[in-house]
C-alpha cells in the first residue's frame, strides 16, 4: 500500500460500482479528492473515479485528461479519461494497490469546481440553489 496518499494523487484501486442491483469492484485509477487534514487521521480515503469513457463528459462535475498532456502524463494515466466528479467512493487505505501519479494544481482547481457541481455546493455563505 503507497504511503503517500494526499488529496490529487492518482491511485490504483478496486473501486465499488453497483452492476444490475450488485455491488462489485472494478480495478480502476481513482482521485484522492479527501482533505490531508483527514487524510492522516482515517484508514480509508474519499475517491473520484477516473474512466475512459467519454459519454457525458461534457457534463460539469466531469474533467477531462488527455493521456499525451503534461497533466496526463503527471498523472500517470495510460488512456485518455475523465476524472468523474459525482462517482465518488471511500475505500480503506489498504485497498490501493499502487500511486500512478498527481494531478497539477491548475487540473486540482477544475476538480474542485466539479466536485462544487456535482455536490450542488456555492461559494461560502450562500444557499446551493435547486436545478
Amino acid at each position: 500500500m503507497p504511503t503517500d496518499v494526499r488529496r490529487g494523487v492518482v491511485v490504483l484501486v478496486a473501486f465499488p460500482f453497483t452492476a444490475q442491483g450488485q455491488a462489485v469492484r472494478k480495478r480502476r485509477p481513482a482521485l484522492v479528492v479527501q482533505s490531508d487534514r483527514y487524510n492522516r487521521r482515517r484508514d480509508a480515503v474519499v475517491v473520484a473515479a477516473i474512466t475512459t469513457s467519454q459519454g457525458s463528459r461534457d457534463l460539469g462535475c466531469k474533467v477531462r485528461v488527455a493521456r499525451a498532456s503534461a497533466e496526463g502524463r503527471q498523472a500517470g494515466l495510460r488512456l485518455d479519461s475523465v476524472i468523474d466528479c459525482q462517482t465518488l467512493a471511500t475505500v480503506p487505505l489498504e485497498e490501493i494497490v499502487a500511486r500512478l501519479g498527481t494531478l497539477t494544481p491548475e487540473l486540482m482547481l477544475r476538480v474542485d469546481d466539479a466536485l462544487k457541481d456535482a455536490l450542488g455546493l456555492t461559494a461560502a455563505g450562500a444557499p446551493a440553489q435547486p436545478r
